[in-house]
């Protein structure tokens, strides 16, 4: 009787010993995929933004200001109930929508081809300059993860690329 007790406080001490790897791996796990979730979303943004035409609506900055912004946020729908809410939506916080998972910014700047003459993209062009001065356009997306606090709390990204004329 004292060998099995003896025993089982040996497997108990070997136990409480592995709940700690058990905790990380799930909280790699979920910081996995967020990392995973966030690239893909951003990558996907920046692949349709990349196939429009220089001069589409999506990629104009409005005039008076040197970038052009827009929001957008992935709503969770029901499964349940096979949810059209489900996916993204346009604004910070819309409405009658369930909760927001992801806020992705899309943020847009232009730039003459003179300005990269001292290798830094530092003098964006405001909107309305006229289309022969624009040269190149830099398209940035920003992830944020709805998700705060909880065990890992996640962290946002931003890719970035140039599109040339």
């Amino acid at each position: 009787m004292i060998e099995a007790l003896v025993a089982g406080v040996i497997l108990l001490i070997i136990s409480l010993g592995l709940i700690p790897l058990y905790s990380r791996s799930i909280g790699n796990n979920l910081t996995g995929n967020d990392a995973l979730q966030s690239t893909n979303f951003g990558r996907a943004e920046l692949e349709e933004m990349i196939q429009l035409p220089f001069n589409n609506q999506s990629l104009t900055v409005p005039a008076g200001v040197t970038l052009g912004s827009t929001v957008q946020s992935w709503t969770q729908g029901s499964a349940s109930v096979g949810d059209d809410k489900e996916g993204w939506a346009a604004g910070s916080a819309p409405s009658g929508r369930g909760a927001i998972l992801w806020q992705r910014t899309v943020r847009v700047r232009q730039y003459g081809i003179s300005d990269l003459e001292d290798g830094q993209l530092n003098n964006a062009l405001p909107g309305g300059t006229q289309p022969i001065f624009v040269h190149l356009k830099e398209v940035e997306v920003q992830l944020d993860s709805g998700r705060r606090g909880g065990m890992v709390p996640a962290r946002p990204l931003t890719l970035r690329v140039l599109k040339p004329f």
